[in-house]
């Protein structure tokens, strides 16, 4: 189902609840992950409706600081953002609260966060969408970000990292901003993805001489902003 509208700022949006594994998806190595995921995260959504928890948030707080960390990679203000995991819409929660004004889209692998999102924000595009299906095209958007994405991946978690930030920083015009859980923490669970955020920072340096590494906000996680030239 898809309507069409007025968003926010103005910017013309179009709200899917398309399934991200329709016919003609190309296929990945990360899509046993993904279906994983979706269950993880539907069930959630079911059991906690729009609350923090429903993207396996700690605290609303933990959250938050990390909406915060991910922001300060620009000024935002009449900025196109493509939000990547964008689960109930929080991060677009959090930037309207602060009146930061961007032309947002949200996308998510999980259909009934997306159908959830779209009805607490009926003007805003929301996408049911895989970004690594290279069937479907996405227009590029200044800033690209992503957060908690990483947490619950088996299959080659550190190759979906590199996967995922490379098309982020494709689909960007001006710079990706990302987190994770990270290895330098104390107290790691065995079952969620810790990344080394030296190893994570000399992938991005491969992409980019412009890149920068938070690991200020939280002790259990670290955020890596990535500019592109010029930007």
């Amino acid at each position: 189902m898809s309507t069409t509208g007025r968003g926010q700022g103005g910017l013309r949006t179009r709200r899917s609840y398309d399934s991200p594994r329709g016919a003609g998806a190309t296929p990945h190595r990360w899509q046993r992950d993904n279906q994983s995921n979706v269950r993880l995260y539907g069930e959630l959504a079911h059991r906690y409706g729009i609350d923090f928890r429903a993207a396996d948030w700690g605290s609303r707080q933990s959250q938050q600081k990390r909406f915060q960390v991910l922001s300060e990679a620009g000024d935002l203000r009449g900025r196109s953002v493509l939000d990547v995991g964008c689960g109930q819409g929080d991060l677009y929660a959090w930037l309207k609260q602060r009146k930061i004004k961007t032309r947002y889209t949200g996308i998510d692998i999980t259909p009934q966060v997306i159908e959830a999102a779209g009805k607490r924000f009926p003007r805003v595009r929301f996408c049911a969408w895989d970004l690594l299906d290279a069937s479907r095209r996405m227009a590029p958007h200044d800033y690209v970000f992503s957060s908690g994405i990483f947490t619950h991946r088996r299959t080659a978690p550190f190759g979906f990292l590199q996967a995922m930030v490379r098309r982020m920083f494709e689909l960007s015009k001006r710079a990706v901003a990302f987190n994770c859980l990270s290895t330098w923490a104390a107290g790691q669970q065995g079952t969620e993805f810790h990344a080394d955020p030296l190893k994570v920072l000399a992938f991005c340096r491969s992409l980019s001489e412009r890149v920068v590494l938070r690991h200020d906000y939280h002790p259990r996680d670290f955020t890596v902003y990535v500019y592109k030239a010029g930007a």
